[in-house]
Protein backbone atom coordinates (compact mmCIF):
# COMPACT_ATOMS: atom_id res chain seq x y z
CA UNK A 1 0.00 0.00 0.00
CA UNK A 2 1.37 3.55 -1.05
CA UNK A 3 2.09 5.25 1.90
CA UNK A 4 -0.42 8.42 2.41
CA UNK A 5 2.21 11.03 3.71
CA UNK A 6 5.70 11.67 4.34
CA UNK A 7 8.63 14.41 5.28
CA UNK A 8 11.77 13.97 4.53
CA UNK A 9 13.88 11.69 6.98
CA UNK A 10 15.87 14.69 8.74
CA UNK A 11 13.01 16.76 9.40
CA UNK A 12 11.07 13.60 10.79
CA UNK A 13 13.79 13.17 12.84
CA UNK A 14 13.71 16.69 14.62
CA UNK A 15 10.14 16.98 15.14
CA UNK A 16 10.20 13.17 17.02
CA UNK A 17 12.67 14.72 18.65
CA UNK A 18 10.50 17.40 20.76
CA UNK A 19 7.26 17.29 22.46
CA UNK A 20 6.51 20.41 22.31
CA UNK A 21 6.14 23.32 19.79
CA UNK A 22 9.11 26.14 19.95
CA UNK A 23 6.60 29.53 20.51
CA UNK A 24 7.10 32.96 18.37
CA UNK A 25 5.85 35.65 19.74
CA UNK A 26 5.05 38.69 17.42
CA UNK A 27 4.42 41.99 17.92
CA UNK A 28 2.27 44.27 15.45
CA UNK A 29 2.24 47.88 15.07
CA UNK A 30 -0.56 49.27 11.75
CA UNK A 31 0.53 52.34 10.00
CA UNK A 32 3.92 52.45 9.46
CA UNK A 33 4.27 54.94 6.51
CA UNK A 34 8.27 54.74 5.74
CA UNK A 35 10.26 52.99 3.52
CA UNK A 36 12.74 51.41 5.88
CA UNK A 37 12.37 49.03 9.29
CA UNK A 38 12.18 51.67 12.12
CA UNK A 39 13.23 52.01 15.15
CA UNK A 40 11.32 49.03 16.93
CA UNK A 41 12.25 50.76 20.49
CA UNK A 42 10.95 53.82 20.01
CA UNK A 43 7.45 52.46 18.58
CA UNK A 44 5.74 52.55 21.92
CA UNK A 45 2.68 49.36 22.71
CA UNK A 46 2.25 47.19 19.43
CA UNK A 47 -1.50 47.28 18.02
CA UNK A 48 -1.84 43.71 18.48
CA UNK A 49 0.51 41.29 19.43
CA UNK A 50 0.34 37.23 20.20
CA UNK A 51 1.80 33.83 20.36
CA UNK A 52 2.55 31.79 17.14
CA UNK A 53 3.99 28.11 16.32
CA UNK A 54 6.19 29.40 13.13
CA UNK A 55 8.22 32.48 11.77
CA UNK A 56 5.90 33.20 8.78
CA UNK A 57 2.93 36.23 8.53
CA UNK A 58 0.72 32.99 8.74
CA UNK A 59 -2.84 33.72 11.31
CA UNK A 60 -1.34 37.67 11.63
CA UNK A 61 -4.52 39.33 11.93
CA UNK A 62 -5.10 42.51 9.92
CA UNK A 63 -1.83 42.83 8.26
CA UNK A 64 -2.64 45.09 5.04
CA UNK A 65 -0.42 47.37 3.85
CA UNK A 66 2.23 49.79 5.56
CA UNK A 67 2.34 47.56 8.92
CA UNK A 68 5.93 46.01 10.77
CA UNK A 69 6.38 43.57 12.57
CA UNK A 70 8.48 42.37 15.94
CA UNK A 71 9.19 38.15 16.28
CA UNK A 72 10.89 37.07 18.99
CA UNK A 73 11.72 33.46 19.93
CA UNK A 74 14.58 30.89 20.99
CA UNK A 75 16.26 28.30 18.71
CA UNK A 76 17.32 25.58 20.36
CA UNK A 77 20.59 23.53 19.01
CA UNK A 78 21.35 20.30 20.11
CA UNK A 79 24.83 20.47 19.41
CA UNK A 80 27.33 23.10 17.99
CA UNK A 81 27.74 23.44 14.24
CA UNK A 82 27.33 25.86 12.04
CA UNK A 83 23.99 27.38 11.45
CA UNK A 84 22.85 28.74 7.81
CA UNK A 85 20.18 30.88 7.88
CA UNK A 86 17.92 32.23 4.97
CA UNK A 87 15.78 35.10 5.40
CA UNK A 88 13.69 36.07 2.04
CA UNK A 89 11.31 39.23 2.42
CA UNK A 90 9.02 41.65 0.90
CA UNK A 91 9.76 44.10 1.93
CA UNK A 92 12.58 44.62 4.05
CA UNK A 93 13.79 42.34 7.46
CA UNK A 94 16.54 42.17 9.58
CA UNK A 95 17.82 39.21 12.08
CA UNK A 96 19.32 38.94 15.32
CA UNK A 97 21.20 35.76 16.34
CA UNK A 98 22.18 36.40 20.17
CA UNK A 99 21.26 39.99 19.67
CA UNK A 100 24.21 40.35 16.73
CA UNK A 101 22.80 41.40 13.47
CA UNK A 102 23.38 38.37 10.52
CA UNK A 103 20.99 39.50 7.92
CA UNK A 104 19.99 43.19 6.41
CA UNK A 105 17.35 43.03 3.88
CA UNK A 106 15.86 46.01 4.40
CA UNK A 107 14.00 48.75 2.28
CA UNK A 108 10.93 48.32 0.26
CA UNK A 109 11.10 45.71 -2.51
CA UNK A 110 9.86 42.64 -3.95
CA UNK A 111 11.09 39.09 -2.72
CA UNK A 112 14.89 38.98 -1.85
CA UNK A 113 17.02 36.52 -0.46
CA UNK A 114 19.38 37.09 1.95
CA UNK A 115 21.74 34.26 3.48
CA UNK A 116 24.04 34.46 6.65
CA UNK A 117 26.02 31.63 8.85
CA UNK A 118 26.64 31.18 12.47
CA UNK A 119 28.65 28.45 14.65
CA UNK A 120 26.14 28.15 17.51
CA UNK A 121 26.84 26.09 20.52
CA UNK A 122 24.67 23.97 22.21
CA UNK A 123 21.90 25.08 24.06
CA UNK A 124 19.11 28.06 23.59
CA UNK A 125 19.82 30.96 21.66
CA UNK A 126 17.94 34.10 21.16
CA UNK A 127 16.59 34.61 17.96
CA UNK A 128 14.77 38.04 16.51
CA UNK A 129 13.22 39.40 13.08
CA UNK A 130 12.33 42.74 12.10
CA UNK A 131 9.99 42.66 9.21
CA UNK A 132 8.03 45.63 7.55
CA UNK A 133 5.46 45.95 4.97
CA UNK A 134 4.84 49.10 2.31
CA UNK A 135 2.41 48.16 -0.29
CA UNK A 136 1.39 45.47 -2.30
CA UNK A 137 2.76 41.83 -1.99
CA UNK A 138 4.43 40.99 1.09
CA UNK A 139 6.01 37.35 2.26
CA UNK A 140 8.61 36.32 5.20
CA UNK A 141 9.88 32.92 4.50
CA UNK A 142 12.87 31.90 7.18
CA UNK A 143 14.76 28.32 6.52
CA UNK A 144 17.84 27.07 8.55
CA UNK A 145 20.16 24.14 7.87
CA UNK A 146 23.44 22.52 9.22
CA UNK A 147 25.55 19.96 8.36
CA UNK A 148 23.56 17.65 10.16
CA UNK A 149 19.87 19.30 9.32
CA UNK A 150 18.01 19.39 6.27
CA UNK A 151 16.40 22.49 5.06
CA UNK A 152 13.79 23.34 6.83
CA UNK A 153 11.26 25.92 8.67
CA UNK A 154 11.84 27.10 12.00
CA UNK A 155 8.43 24.67 12.77
CA UNK A 156 8.11 22.04 10.65
CA UNK A 157 5.85 20.06 13.00
CA UNK A 158 3.25 22.86 12.11
CA UNK A 159 3.03 20.71 8.93
CA UNK A 160 1.74 17.69 10.94
CA UNK A 161 -0.42 19.34 13.04
CA UNK A 162 -2.28 20.98 9.89
CA UNK A 163 -2.52 17.68 8.86
CA UNK A 164 -4.55 16.44 11.32
CA UNK A 165 -6.86 19.63 11.60
CA UNK A 166 -7.86 19.67 8.13
CA UNK A 167 -8.65 15.87 8.33
CA UNK A 168 -11.60 16.87 10.03
CA UNK A 169 -14.41 17.29 7.70
CA UNK A 170 -17.24 17.17 9.56
CA UNK A 171 -17.99 20.60 8.28
CA UNK A 172 -17.79 19.30 4.56
CA UNK A 173 -21.67 17.45 4.13
CA UNK A 174 -23.62 20.38 5.57
CA UNK A 175 -22.03 23.36 3.75
CA UNK A 176 -22.17 20.96 0.48
CA UNK A 177 -26.17 20.26 1.28
CA UNK A 178 -26.87 23.55 2.27
CA UNK A 179 -25.30 25.20 -1.62
CA UNK A 180 -26.86 21.91 -3.07
CA UNK A 181 -30.93 22.94 -2.11
CA UNK A 182 -30.42 26.39 -3.37
CA UNK A 183 -29.12 25.11 -6.77
CA UNK A 184 -31.90 22.46 -6.77
CA UNK A 185 -34.26 24.91 -6.39
CA UNK A 186 -33.17 27.60 -9.17
CA UNK A 187 -32.63 24.32 -11.92
CA UNK A 188 -36.13 23.29 -11.17
CA UNK A 189 -36.99 20.43 -13.97
CA UNK A 190 -34.26 22.04 -16.43
CA UNK A 191 -31.33 20.52 -18.48
CA UNK A 192 -28.09 22.35 -16.72
CA UNK A 193 -24.16 21.38 -17.90
CA UNK A 194 -22.93 21.14 -13.69
CA UNK A 195 -19.73 21.78 -12.89
CA UNK A 196 -17.68 22.65 -9.86
CA UNK A 197 -14.46 24.45 -10.20
CA UNK A 198 -10.95 23.90 -8.31
CA UNK A 199 -9.08 26.73 -8.05
CA UNK A 200 -6.13 27.97 -6.16
CA UNK A 201 -5.77 25.40 -3.95
CA UNK A 202 -1.99 25.91 -2.53
CA UNK A 203 -1.13 22.87 -1.29
CA UNK A 204 2.54 22.95 -1.08
CA UNK A 205 3.07 24.67 2.13
CA UNK A 206 0.05 23.12 3.79
CA UNK A 207 -2.63 20.17 3.49
CA UNK A 208 -5.28 21.67 1.66
CA UNK A 209 -5.23 19.04 -0.70
CA UNK A 210 -8.18 17.60 0.94
CA UNK A 211 -10.46 20.05 -0.38
CA UNK A 212 -10.00 18.21 -3.96
CA UNK A 213 -11.70 15.43 -2.29
CA UNK A 214 -13.97 17.61 -0.49
CA UNK A 215 -15.11 18.95 -3.59
CA UNK A 216 -15.62 14.95 -5.76
CA UNK A 217 -18.01 14.46 -2.80
CA UNK A 218 -19.88 18.02 -3.70
CA UNK A 219 -19.62 16.81 -7.19
CA UNK A 220 -21.53 13.34 -6.72
CA UNK A 221 -24.12 15.11 -5.04
CA UNK A 222 -24.73 17.88 -7.73
CA UNK A 223 -24.73 15.17 -10.05
CA UNK A 224 -21.82 16.95 -11.88
CA UNK A 225 -20.83 16.31 -15.57
CA UNK A 226 -17.40 16.86 -14.85
CA UNK A 227 -14.87 18.42 -12.75
CA UNK A 228 -12.57 21.21 -13.42
CA UNK A 229 -8.93 22.25 -11.55
CA UNK A 230 -7.88 25.56 -12.70
CA UNK A 231 -4.38 25.03 -11.46
CA UNK A 232 -2.27 26.57 -8.32
CA UNK A 233 -2.00 23.28 -6.93
CA UNK A 234 0.85 25.56 -5.47
CA UNK A 235 4.00 23.52 -6.24
CA UNK A 236 6.55 26.71 -6.52
CA UNK A 237 5.50 26.99 -2.86
CA UNK A 238 8.30 25.61 -0.31
CA UNK A 239 8.90 23.06 0.68
CA UNK A 240 8.29 21.93 -2.88
CA UNK A 241 10.46 24.47 -4.55
CA UNK A 242 13.73 22.55 -2.40
CA UNK A 243 12.30 18.71 -2.09
CA UNK A 244 11.44 17.43 -4.94
CA UNK A 245 10.06 14.19 -2.51
CA UNK A 246 7.74 16.67 -1.22
CA UNK A 247 6.62 18.09 -4.42
CA UNK A 248 6.10 14.33 -5.55
CA UNK A 249 3.72 13.95 -2.38
CA UNK A 250 1.52 16.76 -2.96
CA UNK A 251 1.00 15.63 -6.99
CA UNK A 252 0.46 12.04 -5.59
CA UNK A 253 -1.80 12.98 -2.68
CA UNK A 254 -3.91 15.93 -5.40
CA UNK A 255 -3.95 12.69 -7.39
CA UNK A 256 -5.67 10.46 -5.38
CA UNK A 257 -8.04 13.19 -4.30
CA UNK A 258 -9.25 13.59 -8.05
CA UNK A 259 -9.46 10.04 -8.23
CA UNK A 260 -12.40 10.27 -5.24
CA UNK A 261 -14.77 11.68 -8.31
CA UNK A 262 -16.07 8.81 -10.49
CA UNK A 263 -16.28 11.33 -13.56
CA UNK A 264 -14.22 13.02 -16.01
CA UNK A 265 -11.53 15.69 -14.51
CA UNK A 266 -10.47 18.71 -16.72
CA UNK A 267 -7.35 20.75 -15.40
CA UNK A 268 -5.31 23.89 -16.56
CA UNK A 269 -2.15 25.03 -15.13
CA UNK A 270 -1.49 27.94 -13.21
CA UNK A 271 1.41 29.80 -12.60
CA UNK A 272 2.18 28.30 -9.16
CA UNK A 273 2.43 25.00 -11.05
CA UNK A 274 5.37 25.52 -12.96
CA UNK A 275 8.29 25.42 -10.73
CA UNK A 276 9.05 22.24 -8.05
CA UNK A 277 11.30 20.05 -7.08
CA UNK A 278 14.41 21.98 -7.99
CA UNK A 279 12.65 22.12 -11.99
CA UNK A 280 11.80 18.48 -11.95
CA UNK A 281 8.53 18.86 -12.90
CA UNK A 282 8.94 21.97 -15.14
CA UNK A 283 7.66 20.58 -18.30
CA UNK A 284 4.12 20.94 -20.07
CA UNK A 285 4.62 17.05 -21.04
CA UNK A 286 4.63 16.09 -17.45
CA UNK A 287 1.67 18.35 -16.22
CA UNK A 288 -0.40 16.96 -18.90
CA UNK A 289 0.47 13.23 -18.69
CA UNK A 290 -0.04 13.46 -15.11
CA UNK A 291 -3.47 15.36 -14.41
CA UNK A 292 -5.23 15.38 -18.38
CA UNK A 293 -4.51 11.64 -19.16
CA UNK A 294 -6.02 9.46 -16.67
CA UNK A 295 -9.45 10.62 -17.57
CA UNK A 296 -8.67 10.09 -21.22
CA UNK A 297 -9.59 6.51 -21.77
CA UNK A 298 -12.76 7.21 -19.46
CA UNK A 299 -13.95 10.02 -21.64
CA UNK A 300 -12.94 8.62 -25.42
CA UNK A 301 -13.28 10.74 -28.06
CA UNK A 302 -15.16 13.72 -26.06
CA UNK A 303 -11.41 14.38 -24.42
CA UNK A 304 -9.38 16.50 -26.79
CA UNK A 305 -5.66 16.44 -25.25
CA UNK A 306 -3.11 18.12 -27.70
CA UNK A 307 0.34 16.25 -27.08
CA UNK A 308 3.34 17.79 -25.48
CA UNK A 309 1.09 20.69 -24.74
CA UNK A 310 -1.48 21.36 -21.68
CA UNK A 311 -4.42 22.44 -24.22
CA UNK A 312 -7.92 20.58 -24.48
CA UNK A 313 -11.31 20.59 -24.80
CA UNK A 314 -14.02 18.49 -24.18
CA UNK A 315 -17.71 17.90 -25.39
CA UNK A 316 -20.07 17.11 -22.56
CA UNK A 317 -21.97 14.27 -23.68
CA UNK A 318 -25.68 14.83 -24.65
CA UNK A 319 -25.34 18.03 -23.75
CA UNK A 320 -23.99 19.89 -27.03
CA UNK A 321 -21.29 22.01 -24.95
CA UNK A 322 -17.68 22.28 -25.43
CA UNK A 323 -15.38 23.32 -23.23
CA UNK A 324 -11.95 25.06 -23.98
CA UNK A 325 -9.24 24.85 -21.37
CA UNK A 326 -6.37 27.17 -22.42
CA UNK A 327 -2.59 27.26 -20.50
CA UNK A 328 -2.15 30.49 -18.70
CA UNK A 329 1.77 30.54 -18.92
CA UNK A 330 2.58 28.67 -22.71
CA UNK A 331 6.04 28.48 -23.66
CA UNK A 332 6.50 31.90 -22.13
CA UNK A 333 6.67 30.16 -19.12
CA UNK A 334 10.23 28.80 -19.92
CA UNK A 335 11.50 32.08 -21.02
CA UNK A 336 10.35 34.05 -17.56
CA UNK A 337 7.19 35.26 -19.06
CA UNK A 338 4.63 34.68 -16.48
CA UNK A 339 0.07 34.95 -17.50
CA UNK A 340 1.44 34.58 -21.11
CA UNK A 341 -0.35 32.99 -23.97
CA UNK A 342 1.10 32.31 -26.74
CA UNK A 343 0.90 32.89 -30.50
CA UNK A 344 0.66 28.99 -31.13
CA UNK A 345 -1.80 28.49 -28.38
CA UNK A 346 -3.86 31.29 -29.43
CA UNK A 347 -3.91 29.33 -33.00
CA UNK A 348 -4.89 26.28 -31.91
CA UNK A 349 -8.14 27.78 -29.74
CA UNK A 350 -8.94 29.40 -33.05
CA UNK A 351 -8.79 26.54 -35.09
CA UNK A 352 -11.22 24.66 -32.16
CA UNK A 353 -13.71 27.60 -32.25
CA UNK A 354 -13.79 27.60 -36.10
CA UNK A 355 -14.31 23.19 -35.91
CA UNK A 356 -17.36 24.21 -33.33
CA UNK A 357 -20.85 23.91 -34.62
CA UNK A 358 -22.24 27.62 -33.90
CA UNK A 359 -25.50 26.08 -31.62
CA UNK A 360 -22.97 24.74 -29.88
CA UNK A 361 -22.26 26.32 -25.98
CA UNK A 362 -18.88 26.99 -25.63
CA UNK A 363 -17.48 27.94 -22.04
CA UNK A 364 -13.75 28.51 -22.52
CA UNK A 365 -11.79 28.39 -19.43
CA UNK A 366 -8.18 29.50 -18.25
CA UNK A 367 -5.82 29.67 -15.01
CA UNK A 368 -4.97 33.65 -15.69
CA UNK A 369 -8.30 36.26 -16.15
CA UNK A 370 -7.08 37.92 -19.78
CA UNK A 371 -9.09 41.16 -18.70
CA UNK A 372 -7.75 43.54 -17.26
CA UNK A 373 -9.70 42.59 -14.06
CA UNK A 374 -7.98 39.39 -13.90
CA UNK A 375 -4.56 41.67 -12.45
CA UNK A 376 -3.46 41.33 -9.13
CA UNK A 377 -3.26 45.24 -9.00
CA UNK A 378 -4.02 48.55 -10.39
CA UNK A 379 -1.00 48.78 -12.30
CA UNK A 380 -0.35 47.66 -15.94
CA UNK A 381 0.73 44.52 -17.01
CA UNK A 382 3.81 43.49 -18.91
CA UNK A 383 3.50 44.68 -22.77
CA UNK A 384 3.94 41.23 -23.92
CA UNK A 385 1.05 40.43 -21.98
CA UNK A 386 -0.88 42.79 -22.83
CA UNK A 387 -1.09 42.61 -26.28
CA UNK A 388 -1.27 38.58 -26.42
CA UNK A 389 -4.36 39.35 -24.02
CA UNK A 390 -6.33 41.37 -26.31
CA UNK A 391 -5.57 39.22 -28.89
CA UNK A 392 -7.02 36.61 -26.99
CA UNK A 393 -10.24 38.79 -26.38
CA UNK A 394 -10.69 39.81 -29.99
CA UNK A 395 -10.55 35.80 -30.79
CA UNK A 396 -13.55 35.41 -28.33
CA UNK A 397 -15.33 38.27 -28.93
CA UNK A 398 -15.22 37.76 -32.77
CA UNK A 399 -16.47 34.57 -32.52
CA UNK A 400 -19.41 35.24 -30.77
CA UNK A 401 -20.38 38.22 -32.91
CA UNK A 402 -19.92 35.35 -35.85
CA UNK A 403 -22.93 33.79 -34.27
CA UNK A 404 -21.28 31.06 -32.24
CA UNK A 405 -22.71 30.58 -28.86
CA UNK A 406 -20.26 31.40 -26.08
CA UNK A 407 -21.05 31.13 -22.39
CA UNK A 408 -18.19 32.67 -21.43
CA UNK A 409 -14.63 32.72 -19.91
CA UNK A 410 -13.93 31.36 -16.56
CA UNK A 411 -10.67 32.16 -14.28
CA UNK A 412 -9.23 31.56 -10.67
CA UNK A 413 -5.78 32.83 -9.85
CA UNK A 414 -6.84 36.62 -8.21
CA UNK A 415 -8.52 34.69 -5.46
CA UNK A 416 -11.39 37.02 -5.65
CA UNK A 417 -15.04 36.79 -7.64
CA UNK A 418 -15.36 39.29 -10.25
CA UNK A 419 -17.04 39.81 -13.50
CA UNK A 420 -17.71 42.08 -16.42
CA UNK A 421 -19.45 41.74 -19.88
CA UNK A 422 -16.64 42.98 -22.13
CA UNK A 423 -17.54 43.05 -26.28
CA UNK A 424 -20.11 40.76 -25.59
CA UNK A 425 -18.49 38.62 -23.89
CA UNK A 426 -18.93 37.07 -20.16
CA UNK A 427 -15.75 37.36 -18.28
CA UNK A 428 -16.17 35.63 -14.46
CA UNK A 429 -13.31 34.59 -12.07
CA UNK A 430 -14.10 32.30 -9.37
CA UNK A 431 -12.31 32.95 -5.90
CA UNK A 432 -10.49 29.50 -4.88
CA UNK A 433 -8.34 28.92 -1.76
CA UNK A 434 -5.42 31.45 -2.20
CA UNK A 435 -5.54 34.25 0.54
CA UNK A 436 -5.06 37.78 -0.39
CA UNK A 437 -4.02 41.56 0.69
CA UNK A 438 -7.00 43.38 1.04
CA UNK A 439 -5.25 46.49 -0.35
CA UNK A 440 -4.43 44.61 -3.43
CA UNK A 441 -8.23 43.60 -4.74
CA UNK A 442 -9.66 46.02 -7.43
CA UNK A 443 -12.67 47.91 -7.07
CA UNK A 444 -15.51 45.81 -7.67
CA UNK A 445 -14.10 42.10 -7.09
CA UNK A 446 -15.24 40.35 -3.69
CA UNK A 447 -12.88 38.21 -1.56
CA UNK A 448 -14.75 36.14 1.15
CA UNK A 449 -12.20 35.09 4.18
CA UNK A 450 -12.25 31.88 5.42
CA UNK A 451 -10.19 29.34 7.79
CA UNK A 452 -9.58 26.17 5.11
CA UNK A 453 -10.02 24.02 8.37
CA UNK A 454 -13.50 24.93 8.79
CA UNK A 455 -14.81 25.73 5.67
CA UNK A 456 -14.93 25.30 2.09
CA UNK A 457 -14.56 27.50 -0.92
CA UNK A 458 -15.94 26.06 -4.04
CA UNK A 459 -17.86 27.69 -6.61
CA UNK A 460 -20.60 24.99 -8.41
CA UNK A 461 -20.94 26.08 -11.96
CA UNK A 462 -24.42 25.83 -13.82
CA UNK A 463 -25.26 26.22 -17.08
CA UNK A 464 -28.78 26.41 -17.98
CA UNK A 465 -28.86 26.06 -22.31
CA UNK A 466 -32.85 26.73 -22.63
CA UNK A 467 -32.84 29.74 -20.91
CA UNK A 468 -29.57 31.00 -21.76
CA UNK A 469 -28.54 31.53 -17.97
CA UNK A 470 -25.43 30.91 -16.00
CA UNK A 471 -24.96 30.66 -11.81
CA UNK A 472 -22.61 29.75 -9.80
CA UNK A 473 -23.03 28.67 -6.38
CA UNK A 474 -21.11 28.89 -3.30
CA UNK A 475 -19.96 25.98 -1.56
CA UNK A 476 -18.59 27.55 1.81
CA UNK A 477 -17.02 30.73 2.50
CA UNK A 478 -19.15 33.62 2.26
CA UNK A 479 -22.15 31.07 1.15
CA UNK A 480 -25.41 32.59 -0.39
CA UNK A 481 -24.08 36.29 -0.86
CA UNK A 482 -21.48 35.08 -3.19
CA UNK A 483 -23.45 32.98 -5.68
CA UNK A 484 -23.78 35.18 -9.20
CA UNK A 485 -25.86 34.86 -12.45
CA UNK A 486 -25.17 36.31 -16.11
CA UNK A 487 -26.87 35.53 -19.06
CA UNK A 488 -25.21 34.84 -22.48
Amino acid sequence: MKPRSFLPIAALAILCSCTKAPEVNYKVWYDWPERNLPDFATLGEPDIQGVKKNIDLVDIDDTKNHFCVLLETELKVQKEEEYSFTLTTDDGSKLYIDGELLIVNDGAHGPIQKKASKVLSKGKHPLKIEFFDYDKGQSLVFRYSTPTIKDREFNDKVLFEEDKLSGKDHFVKPQVTETYGRFKEWKGDDEAVVFPILTDVHTAGRFTYRHVGYAARAAEMFGADFMVNLGDIGLNAYPATVDKRYARFVLDNTLDQMKKYDGIWLYSPGNHDWDAGEGEFLTEEFLTDFFQKPWKKKAGDNLHLTPGKVLCYYDVPGKNTRIILLNTCGTGTQEGKYYYYDDPQLEWLQGVLDSTPKDMNVVVMSHYMPHPMGRWTTSPGADYTIVQNEKLMGILSAFKQSGGTLVGMITGDTHTNDYVLYNDVNYYISQGYGWIVPDLMLPGARHAFFDYKQMMCVDVIAVKPSTREVRSFRIGAGGADFDFGFSY
